[in-house]
């Protein structure tokens, strides 16, 4: 289990995540999507920026 999904969990211990084919509902899963989400911009932003400096490295080397 991620740390994250780990912090999610404690904060939100009425979801099941040891029962095994257990699913969060609609309202977890939602809940689930808000925490996660300043991660998810963050690497989604760091992931951006490395296909700039790949595309930048790859235009000055001539490929």
């Amino acid at each position: 289990m991620s740390a994250l999904f780990t912090q999610f969990h404690e904060a939100h211990p009425d979801i099941e995540s040891e029962v095994n084919g257990a699913q969060m509902t609609p309202e977890q899963d939602a809940e689930w999507t808000a925490f996660s989400a300043a991660l998810l911009a963050k690497h989604q932003a760091e992931r951006a920026a490395l296909a700039d400096v790949i595309e930048a490295e790859q235009k000055n080397t001539g490929r």
